[in-house]
């Protein structure tokens, strides 16, 4: 489990108490999925930053998002929205909202976007971050549109839309499949299917997920998830 992961579980254990059972649950979801989706854009700018740069406009993307993305990196999210007032070494440092707006076509302007959604939605801004997210799921780069649909799900979710934030959750763990990270996606999808009263697919998808032979934070969740709409652990 990553720092941020630790930090939000201990939040949740720290306000759970004052909370409805209900609440809690919603509470932890959410934390559940915000903290995939910071490490998502985390992993993603390790491999796939400098992917697309044989045009120069993808040149151009790249090469902002660089200079911006350190101060994602160091958690100053309104300065990595918004950019740099004046300049550092004789360059101008955009923010990403401006790197997603001028670039929305190109593949590196996406991985902006979902940067972008992901920042938002951290600030408690969903409404702002679903037109973010809405760009990066039109990636043509699996684990950005992957990270595209789940900032979707998760706006979806804030809605109390749980079964489209379902559904949304399922196609990013389609995606993930394919880069052996589905887990995570399949149990956000679950808790939402069983939010929304779709015990059946809630259950299948749980006991998918604590089937798993490789191991995953997410399979104590998949078994409290069975056990707690009343079925039996296999």
């Amino acid at each position: 489990m990553s720092d941020k992961e630790e930090i939000l579980e201990n939040d949740f254990e720290n306000t759970a108490e004052v909370l409805t059972d209900a609440e809690a649950q919603r509470k932890r979801t959410m934390q559940f999925a915000l903290a995939g989706l910071a490490l998502l854009a985390v992993l993603i700018g390790g491999f796939l930053f400098y992917r697309y740069t044989k045009q120069n406009t993808e040149k151009e993307a790249a090469l902002k998002l660089s200079r911006i993305r350190p101060f994602y990196d160091a958690g100053q999210l309104e300065v990595a929205l918004g950019g740099v007032s004046g300049m550092i070494r004789g360059e101008q440092v955009v923010g990403l909202t401006a790197i997603a707006n001028q670039y929305g076509s190109a593949e590196s302007g996406r991985l902006a976007a979902l940067y972008a959604g992901t920042a938002t939605a951290s600030l408690g801004r969903y409404a702002e971050a679903e037109r973010f997210f809405d760009q990066a799921s039109g990636a043509s780069s699996d684990i950005t549109k992957m990270g595209g649909l789940a900032g979707l799900a998760s706006c979806r979710a804030n809605s109390n839309q749980s079964e489209a934030a379902a559904k949304l959750y399922e196609e990013a763990a389609a995606i993930g499949a394919k880069i052996g990270d589905e887990d995570h996606y399949r149990i956000l999808a679950a808790m939402h299917y069983e939010k929304a009263g779709q015990k059946e697919k809630a259950l299948a998808l749980y006991r998918a997920v604590a089937a798993s032979p490789e191991f995953s934070e997410a399979i104590n969740e998949a078994k409290a998830g069975i056990i707690r709409l009343g079925a039996t652990l296999e």
